[in-house]
């Protein structure tokens, strides 16, 4: 018989049989054999091949890095910069050519992206310019800027973000921090607002139409970044005694990106958004029940305490992932039914 406790969801259709399972519609045993048959083979051949080629331009770039740093006393410097170079215009020439496929595109112009920080590296060992290391990732985010603007692909986008966000970390250690012109806290703070800032720009531009910005992973990925960057922040002030003001600021900053991505995440139905921001949530919790707890008792008292604790705060935040999506899937049926 149905299980009455188990509302009525809109499921997609490769989530149909779990749904009737769980209803007690469906056999265990017929169980596998209606996955098989509902399975979107396409969806997932696409998804491997995405996959390998990622983890294959990843090692083919590490294996130049290594390979410049094996034979670093071997190679004259005009062969240095000549074979990265050449790696360069190849990387260039074979997107152009390969521009009717997506993920070729995509592939090698990151790459040549990527191979445009090395010959900075290898620039600045060859003739000791003595730059300090924000120097070369401003640098190179500055000359990939057009690529990743006219390239229209996540990947050379993704990889501008990565490489802005490091130059300007690497500005704040070893000249801002140390020159007391700004804090930690801070720096953190301007990072997460560059990753939201980037967030919400890629968020409208898909709304307004551009279909190669609509990627969920990214929207995920910048979120990510956005609760690391705060939870960072945020963790070390729960143990200060009491908080500096840049410790409470570090706070208010991380609630206000859990609680702005988990608004979001719901307005978005993006269920894996709306869990990000509350697993980052019960994490900071959970610090900060582990320092209650063991100022209340001893280490075994505390213990206790914190596993209760540790409990009650991933019980309640499954309690509310379940009521966010029952009601996400009651909107799509609602919308579904409308349309129809």
């Amino acid at each position: 018989m149905p299980d009455p406790d188990v509302p009525p969801i809109a499921v997609s259709a490769e989530g149909l049989p779990y749904a009737l399972l769980r209803a007690g519609l469906l056999p265990p045993g017929r169980y596998l054999e209606a996955v098989r048959l509902v399975r979107d083979d396409g969806f997932w051949r696409r998804w491997g091949r995405t996959a390998l080629l990622v983890l294959a331009v990843g090692q083919i770039l590490a294996g130049i890095v290594f390979f410049f740093a094996f034979n670093w006393a071997d190679l004259p410097p005009l062969a240095k910069l000549g074979l990265i170079q050449g790696g360069i215009v190849l990387c260039v020439a074979g997107a152009w050519l390969g521009r009717a496929h997506r993920m070729a595109w995509e592939a090698l112009l990151a790459s040549a992206a990527v191979l445009v920080g090395v010959l900075l590296a290898v620039f600045g060992q060859i003739y000791q310019t003595g730059a300090d290391a924000y120097s070369l990732f401003v640098g190179w985010g500055v000359l990939i800027l057009p690529w990743v603007a006219l390239s229209r692909g996540l990947a050379p986008l993704v990889l501008w973000l990565a490489v802005a966000g490091t130059g300007g970390a690497t500005y704040a250690a070893q000249i801002a921090i140390p020159m007391d012109w700004i804090g930690p806290e801070a720096v953190a703070a301007l990072l997460a607002l560059f990753y939201t800032a980037a967030l919400a720009l890629t968020e409208l531009a898909a709304w307004r139409g551009i279909g190669w910005l609509r990627a969920l992973w990214l929207r995920r990925l910048l979120a990510t970044v956005i609760l690391a960057i705060s939870f960072v922040a945020a963790a070390p002030a729960v143990f200060d005694e009491p908080p500096e003001p840049a410790g409470w600021m570090a706070m208010a900053l991380f609630a206000a990106a859990v609680a702005g991505l988990g608004f979001a995440g719901r307005r978005w139905r993006d269920l894996p958004v709306v869990a990000l921001a509350v697993l980052a949530g019960c994490l900071f919790l959970n610090l900060a029940s582990g320092r209650l707890a063991f100022e209340a008792g001893d280490d075994i008292g505390g213990s206790f305490l914190l596993l209760a604790a540790v409990a009650i705060i991933f019980g309640g935040a499954l309690s509310l992932l379940r009521r966010v999506r029952t009601a996400m899937a009651a909107e799509a049926a609602a919308e579904g039914a409308g349309r129809g």
